[in-house]
């Protein structure tokens, strides 16, 4: 029997326990059904020696030793059923935790995915919302407005001196709502993917420069200067006016951000094949104005966001929607180009602007 015994326990030292609940009550299970082999292996050789005659117990003393195992039998198969029903209902509630996790992992994601058809019909609503609105606002604005140019212009006979200032007043704020009601055409189109460009060759330097030329008496109002550095590239194909819009909305919006007396560089060059792999030209708009701080710089892109009004670059200009940054990156990845900024805050802003040599 010391034999059998010193079998069973080295196996039990050669068992590594299983960590978790489950191997706590695997573990004694297979403990007891050694111990169980290995008694019953004992009375096994305790009868072969009986019957070969190599021990000379007496038939008494078999009897008791057989007696003494079948009772240690009894209790460690009794302990074995009891461990086994402890390692059923062990995998029961594991099962059941199993079942109730997966079971809310799917209503999760069920919730989640009905939150976001809800978000994507509303955006489209907005959308569709906006567009009509602005329809609506632009067909009486291009009248207004036009009517206004007239007036200041003289075409139906002289104003009289104290309604120079008045009407020269109400046409600059009628400009600045067809810019905002432009704006939010220009949004509308682009969230439903109806803009579509008419591509030609394009000189970014040519286009670059009429942007300036429009946006000089804007600067020249705050005492900006705009400082263009434009080399001679290849054409691009693209659509000339929306080049025209991006380069508008990013010169802009720096003009806009920039304190009085400062100052803003727009530069036009090919992008260096040793930075950037491929054919591209590159436009870059920097001013030195208040920057941008980095945890908003993310967002910045983003539409009818305006971080800390007058504060952080957000929009396309003066009086805006927040639109123009998010309509300049929508123009510029839809020519396949990519548009980045770098910022310090309280230092400068940079806006970089890729564009393919080619569609």
């Amino acid at each position: 029997m010391a034999d059998g015994e010193r079998g069973g326990r080295g196996r039990r030292r050669r068992t590594s326990p299983d960590a978790g609940g489950l191997a706590a009550v695997a573990d004694p299970v297979a403990r007891l059904e050694l111990e169980l082999r290995a008694a019953r292996r004992t009375i096994e050789v305790l009868i072969a020696r009986s019957e070969r005659r190599v021990t000379v117990p007496t038939q008494a003393e078999l009897f008791e030793v057989a007696a003494r195992m079948e009772q240690q039998i009894e209790e460690r198969t009794r302990e074995l059923a009891d461990k086994r029903a402890e390692l059923e209902a062990v995998t029961a509630n594991l099962d059941q935790g199993v079942l109730l996790r997966t079971r809310a992992l799917a209503e999760s994601e069920a919730q989640l995915l009905r939150k976001n058809a809800e978000l994507e019909r509303q955006s489209k609503m907005k959308a569709e919302f906006i567009s009509i609105v602005a329809h609506e606002l632009r067909t009486p604005l291009v009248s207004i407005v036009g009517y206004l140019d007239l007036l200041v212009e003289a075409r139906f006979g002289e104003l009289a001196e104290p309604m120079e200032r008045p009407v020269a007043s109400i046409r600059r704020n009628a400009h600045r709502l067809k810019r905002l009601v432009d704006e939010m055409l220009d949004f509308s189109r682009i969230e439903a993917g109806r803009v579509r460009l008419a591509r030609e060759p394009v000189e970014l330097g040519v286009v670059a420069d009429d942007a300036i030329t429009e946006l000089t008496p804007l600067a020249q109002a705050k005492r900006q200067e705009i400082i263009a550095t434009i080399v001679p590239i290849a054409a691009i194909s693209g659509d000339a006016d929306k080049v025209h819009q991006i380069i508008v909305n990013l010169v802009s919006n720096a003009i806009r951000y920039t304190p009085d007396g400062g100052e803003i560089r727009v530069a036009v060059d090919d992008a260096p094949a040793i930075t950037y792999a491929g054919d591209w030209a590159r436009l870059r708009v920097r001013d030195n104005g208040i920057g941008i701080p980095a945890a908003h710089r993310h967002r910045i892109f983003e539409p009818f966001t305006d971080v800390q009004p007058a504060k952080h670059h957000t929009s396309s200009g003066p009086d805006s929607a927040g639109l123009g940054l998010f309509i300049a990156r929508g123009l510029v990845e839809l020519h396949g180009g990519l548009i980045t900024v770098e910022s310090e805050e309280d230092q400068f802003t940079e806006f970089t602007v890729l564009l393919p040599r080619t569609a």
